[in-house]
């Protein structure tokens, strides 16, 4: 039989903790980032208008478990944010007819992350026939965001992120004030207020579940109806100078072991791969000793160098935002890698 004063001071304790309870509670029913209920192969409820911002590293593995054994991928696109308009649709073009692709796409994804996911699928049983990798030249000096939501990666995926941790990290987001409330009472002003300070996203149309892709097609479309319009609200891009070159070094002695890795299990499992590196809007090339240092990591045949092209480096209209490439440019690219591999080889 407890004390009084030692029962006192627990009944205390678990009347402070009872509003966490209640949060955690909440957060578990509601689950505002669709990452504690089972994935049904919906990432987003019909008639929603705005959407959490999602943790686009979750919705792909829990995807593929999903869509997989009905699907059988065995083709797939990786990158950050910049590799989504890089198009199943475009891509399967050059593919064998019975090629089936998956997109793993996810915003400021690292080489580490690409490695994990392409160790992930071998490590699973997943037969990898095709590859393609889209990678720009901020991936190659960029670090694991391991704290933040939405860049934690999957608990599945990542050696470094445990369940727990996973899910402390999208709690801790939860904790939002104006999230809480969004939750218990939708107002249209609260969703305005956490959509201005990016804490939720409109819904792109025409999203593809089974790809694991979101469409701009739309988007596209007014671009290049009314590019003026378009890039009125965004002078600063237009103004935009050119940057010095060339680029400081980014492969260096933390991202090349990596780099090594995944050529390792490229090579080791006999898959066939490209390598994009795309350009920026008035931006620097990748620097001649980084682009021989990948040709030299990954094979030159397979290193497709777009950082340095003269025509879309300058071209607004090819952009959203200076980063982010229009879908036909994309598919451009993409068709211009797989036409370089029927050049001949020149002599040495």
């Amino acid at each position: 039989m407890l004390k009084p004063g030692l029962k006192k001071f627990v009944l205390r304790s678990l009347l402070a903790l009872l509003p966490v309870a209640l949060y955690v509670a909440l957060y578990a029913v509601v689950d505002p980032f669709k990452v504690v209920h089972a994935y049904n192969g919906v990432s987003i409820a019909p008639g929603d208008s705005l959407e959490r911002i999602p943790n686009k590293r979750y919705v792909a593995i829990e995807g593929l478990k999903y869509y997989d054994p009905r699907y059988h991928y065995d083709s797939f696109i990786f990158g950050s944010s910049i590799s989504s308009n890089f198009t199943a649709e475009a891509w399967k073009r050059h593919l064998p007819p019975d090629a089936s692709v998956y997109h793993f796409t996810a915003g400021a994804n690292t080489l580490t992350g690409i490695r994990d996911e392409l160790r992930y699928l071998l490590d699973h049983g997943v037969k990898v026939r095709h590859a393609l990798f889209i990678m720009e030249d901020e991936m190659f000096q960029r670090k694991p965001r391991l704290d933040e939501m939405p860049f934690v990666p999957h608990y599945d995926v990542s050696p470094q992120v445990s369940r727990l941790h996973f899910h402390f990290v999208h709690f801790n987001a939860f904790r939002d004030p104006y999230m809480l409330l969004y939750n218990l009472v939708p107002w249209s002003w609260v969703g305005d207020k956490l959509l201005e300070e990016g804490k939720m996203v409109k819904i792109p149309s025409g999203r593809d579940e089974v790809l694991n892709e979101d469409s701009s097609r739309g988007l596209d479309s007014l671009i290049l109806s009314n590019p003026k319009e378009y890039y009125s609200k965004m002078l600063w891009l237009v103004q935009m100078k050119a940057q010095p070159n060339p680029m400081p070094l980014s492969i260096d002695a933390d991202n090349e072991p990596v780099l090594r890795d995944i050529t390792r299990l490229l090579n080791e499992n006999n898959i066939d791969y490209v390598v994009i590196v795309p350009p920026r809007f008035r931006g620097q090339a990748m620097s001649t000793i980084d682009h021989a240092a990948l040709c030299q990591i990954m094979g030159e045949s397979h290193v497709n160098d777009f950082s340095n092209d003269s025509t879309l480096i300058h071209d607004l209209e090819s952009y959203y935002d200076g980063i982010h490439i229009l879908t036909h440019r994309c598919t451009e690219l993409i068709d211009r890698s797989y036409e370089r591999r029927l050049l001949p080889t020149p002599k040495q």
